[in-house]
């Protein structure tokens, strides 16, 4: 009997190997890709942080005319892909306001990094000889970690770029052979973000050990750094934008922690100034502002020292890296929220490079990232309902599969990790998805959107004389709960977003002749009901009559010798779910 369990033991082991590394074989890769890809365009569907959207867009609004007169604070690595971003939208007359395609484009680099990390981590594991649930556990790590989605797609931030492109470059810098290839690569990480000089202690230890090749590794970086600002210095704007970038931006929020949880949030608090003393009792000197860059230059100075005496190997350097971007989040003064990411990012990557596996630290830092982000954003939208419904679709099928034929659904799991993808698959299909979910947005907007001629102009742009509604505030291109305007699946850009029961009141121009406009109860709402009427000088001119979702309803009316138009929604009972949206209401005029 027990021969009989060592044998079928035996066989689930060997059946367990032989599945995990067919899924790690060097066409493998394209899974956990694919993976990742998918959840970073779910992701995308969630709402951004609004005050960043809006520097993406002033920025990107900026930046059409080039990048001569330029006005912000971001490394020019970043800009020159916002200045690509700017001729696109320049060129297709794509409008800014939506979020889902403004962060898309936004962060395509930023999606790039992530597959790219999981890229790097999936080669370092390949070699590694150990148990295949430690080595899903690191990928997972990679794939699904919540803190690199709440910050990057969900949140609409960057800052997976620059530490990824800092992982690459430690892995180069790293060996003498590659060296110069990884101090360019870490010129443009600071290019990127400038806050990647938290990696610096390393890179500095790494020049003093190849100090005899290291001319080579600050030419390259020198050539990068000349690269990059190029654009910059032909456009005259070199000295703006380097002095913006890396000297105003220094000082620039005087705080001992700006909703960071670090160390000065636990002994003074929040927003507290960085100038005032830690205890009551404290002399001036001791304040969060000097004896956080004391700390700082304390741990950062061991670090280079370890680093350079102890010859550490590869996943040695890449954790003291991760520990030398802790302390910076955990001891600097002015840290926002998100900057602790960097030290998780390090740290799974550290890990894949480790000889024995160890995943407490990246766990750690992973929950303590995400615990930070999460203070200020949240995963939240209804555009994200869909894609939640699919999750259970899915796991529903799983579970029924698994539970009710084990044995064929095994075979099935199988069968799909032999199938030979490259591993460019997911750059590629990155890259095709954006193609098609642009042409997407483009056509769609083709059809519904409306250009102003001469003696035309939208409604909203009239003098508002009176507005109410039952919920909510009004939004003008938007949807009442923020996403873009759709109705019956089409996209729009010009309405007015309210919900019912509302009244928009507007003086019309003494010249107005005729009225246009579509109505209907936007996608977002699942269960509305409104009535949507017109009145001229509080007369009625035009009911839809009762309307729910999936339905549209447009009017052309005259409107000649009218003062005031009303828009009006009526709830029709009660008001729950009545999202309504007015688009393109257009008044003629004669001359």
């Amino acid at each position: 009997m027990k021969l009989v369990l060592n044998k079928v033991k035996n066989r689930i082991n060997s059946f367990r190997r032989i599945t995990f590394d067919s899924f790690l074989d060097r066409k493998s890769f394209a899974s956990w890709g694919l993976l990742i890809v998918f959840l970073n365009f779910v992701m995308l569907h969630a709402l951004g942080f609004g005050s960043d959207l809006g520097y993406w867009r002033s920025w990107i609004s900026n930046l059409e005319m080039g990048v001569g007169n330029f006005s912000g604070d971001y490394p020019p690595f970043y800009i020159l892909w916002l200045r690509v971003v700017a001729a696109f939208y320049k060129a297709t007359g794509l409008s800014l306001q939506l979020d889902y395609e403004l962060k898309q484009f936004c962060l395509l680099p930023v999606i790039l990094a992530h597959v790219s990390l999981a890229h790097f981590v999936w080669l370092r594991l390949r070699s590694r000889d150990w148990p295949p649930q430690i080595k899903t556990v690191v990928m997972l790590l990679v794939a699904i970690n919540p803190a690199f989605y709440l910050d990057g797609p969900v949140w609409g931030q960057v800052d997976i770029l620059p530490v990824t492109i800092c992982v690459w470059a430690l892995w180069y810098a790293a060996r003498p052979n590659t060296f110069a290839i990884g101090m360019a690569l870490f010129m443009l990480g600071l290019l990127t973000k400038f806050q990647m000089i938290m990696f610096l202690p390393v890179f500095g230890a790494l020049a003093l050990r190849y100090r005899k090749i290291m001319w080579k590794g600050l030419f390259a970086a020198g050539a990068v750094f000349v690269l990059i600002f190029l654009p910059f210095i032909l456009a005259g704007n070199f000295a703006k934008e380097f002095s913006q970038a890396y000297l105003s931006s220094v000082g620039q929020y005087p705080y001992a922690a700006m909703n960071a949880g670090n160390l000065w949030m636990a002994l003074v608090g929040n927003m507290t100034p960085d100038t005032r003393p830690i205890f009551e009792w404290a002399p001036a000197f001791m304040n969060p502002g000097l004896m956080g860059k004391i700390l700082f230059v304390i741990v950062s100075f061991a670090v280079l020292l370890v680093t350079f005496f102890r010859r550490l190997d590869m996943g040695a350097i890449m954790m003291v890296a991760a520990l030398n971007a802790l302390a910076f989040f955990m001891l600097l003064p002015c840290m926002h929220e998100r900057y602790c990411l960097a030290a998780a990012v390090m740290c799974v990557a550290a890990v894949s490079c480790q000889r024995k596996p160890n995943i407490n630290g990246a766990v750690i830092l992973s929950a303590v990232a995400y615990l930070n982000i999460s203070m200020l954003m949240s995963t939240r939208g209804d555009a994200l309902w869909f894609w939640i419904s699919i999750a259970g679709i899915f796991a529903m099928v799983y579970f029924l599969a698994q539970n009710i034929a084990p044995e064929k659904f095994e075979r099935l799991c199988g069968l799909f990790k032999k199938i030979p993808l490259p591993g460019l698959v997911p750059y590629v299909l990155l890259l095709l998805v954006y193609g098609v979910d642009m042409g997407s947005t483009f056509a769609q907007m083709a059809r519904s959107a409306y250009s102003l001629k001469e003696g035309e102009v939208f409604v909203y742009d009239l003098n508002l004389i009176h507005q109410e509604q039952g919920y909510g505030n009004t939004h003008i291109g938007k949807s009442i709960d923020g996403n873009p305007l759709r109705v019956n699946g089409e996209l729009y850009v010009a309405g007015i977003g309210t919900h019912a029961p509302s009244r928009h009141v507007y003086e019309l121009p003494k010249n107005a002749t005729r009225f246009t406009v579509t109505c209907g109860v936007d996608d977002e709402s699942g269960n509305g009901v409104v009535d949507f009427i017109v009145l001229l000088d509080n007369r009625e001119i035009w009911r839809s009559g009762r309307m729910e979702g999936r339905q549209v309803k447009s009017a052309d009316l005259d409107i000649r010798g009218g003062r005031r138009i009303s828009l009006v929604t009526d709830e029709m009972g009660a008001k729950n779910f009545d999202h309504a949206d007015w688009v393109n209401p257009v008044v003629y005029t004669e001359k």
